[in-house]
């Protein structure tokens, strides 16, 4: 993993990150671009649109760390947020996650798997698990 997303891991779940750099190793490369969030920065992301919550999986737990990461592949080389090409380019993220996840036993959901708000690069541990 690069230094930016190891930073991004720095509070995140043990679970999450043994997941994501596992993932980190098969053929879509990617980088980590969100882990922990602040309130601040929780409440910039909804205004935004960008979240649709202030009980964020990306705000810390009581432990001190955040149970959800945001991903961006990177094609040729460069991060992309693959506008208007979302479900094909993320997808294919999402299922080698997924089958780290299985290969791991770490229960993961996907934001695009969401019927409400698709939220392409996000990853987290179900609250049922890691409250």
């Amino acid at each position: 993993m690069d230094p930016r997303s190891e930073a991004c891991l720095r509070l995140v779940e043990p679970d999450l990150c043994k997941l994501i750099r596992s993932a980190a190793q098969t053929p879509q490369p990617f980088e980590v671009t969100y882990g922990v969030r602040t309130l601040a920065a929780e409440a910039q992301a909804v205004a935004a649109g960008r979240s649709q919550t202030m009980h964020s999986r990306h705000l810390p737990n009581n432990a001190g760390y955040a149970a959800a990461v945001d991903v961006t592949p990177l094609i040729d080389g460069r991060l992309s947020f693959a506008p208007g090409n979302e479900a094909r380019v993320y997808g294919k993220l999402a299922t080698q996650i997924k089958a780290s996840a299985r290969a791991l036993g770490v229960t993961i959901e996907w934001g695009g798997d969401w019927h409400t708000f698709k939220d392409w690069g996000h990853f987290q541990l179900p609250w049922s698990t890691h409250p």
